[in-house]
């Protein structure tokens, strides 16, 4: 059972909402964070008279109530442009292939790595020529019965910290460290590479003021619920790290 100043969740709605977070680690814990920030977005809604409606409704009139973020102006715009070039770009491409040691829930993320070292100075002894060999053997990605062919990817096909990193080796390349993603650890071989063009930022400037103002709302909401957290009285559940749709 949990409470949220003094408001009891109970098992049976932790148990029914568990199910929509099948995906998570620990889908009870995960339940139980979103069932906490719902409840606790529902009394600050009574708290401002809002009138009652469902949990979308009353998330948004309270977050408009509550949040504000600011646009995104030409400085703004130009400044994140001129810092982050390799963003505006089109036709860039290469051809990847990775053998990937993928974090899970209670793997030593350490001994994982050091693991995938030890990979990538055999496959360096070896040479890249064994690539298909290594990634069936070792990888933990579906891709390793290919051989780890990820095919020709483009700007925005994957993680951008994967991204940014393989566009960044040269054509034929094997890696000389692993890359670390939020999946886990990639040893990377590239292929061929075709040049693209950058995009001016008059041509950008539109969106890149709608991802900004979105970024803003998003680190500001998430804020916000977490305040809303620390000035809260909940016991039955830890909130450090809580993490729900509410607060993505």
């Amino acid at each position: 059972m949990i409470t949220v100043n003094g408001i009891v969740i109970t098992e049976a709605d932790i148990l029914d909402e568990a199910s929509r977070h099948a995906a998570d680690p620990n889908p009870r814990l995960a339940a139980g964070h979103e069932l906490v920030l719902r409840e606790l977005v529902r009394q600050r809604a009574q708290d401002l008279d809002l009138p009652p409606d469902d949990d979308e409704a009353i998330l948004e009139a309270v977050l408009a109530h509550d949040v504000r973020t600011p646009q995104a102006d030409e400085a703004s715009c130009r400044r994140y442009y001129e810092r982050h070039p390799d963003e505006f770009r089109e036709g860039d491409l290469v051809e990847v292939r990775h053998i990937l040691f993928q974090v899970t829930a209670g793997v030593d993320v350490q001994r994982l790595r050091a693991r995938g070292n030890l990979v990538l100075a055999e496959l360096h002894r070896d040479g890249a020529a064994h690539f298909a060999r290594y990634a069936a053997q070792y990888s933990n990605c579906p891709s390793g019965r290919e051989g780890g062919d990820l095919g020709t990817l483009a700007r925005g096909d994957a993680a951008p910290e994967f991204e940014r990193a393989v566009f960044a080796m040269p054509a034929d390349s094997l890696g000389r460290e692993l890359i670390e993603t939020r999946y886990g650890f990639h040893i990377v071989h590239t292929g061929r590479k075709v040049e693209g063009r950058s995009l001016a930022f008059e041509d950008v400037r539109g969106r890149l003021a709608a991802w900004l103002e979105d970024s803003s709302r998003r680190r500001a909401v998430h804020q916000y619920l977490r305040q809303l957290v620390g000035g809260a009285r909940i016991e039955g559940i830890p909130m450090e790290g809580a993490e729900s749709p509410l607060v993505q």
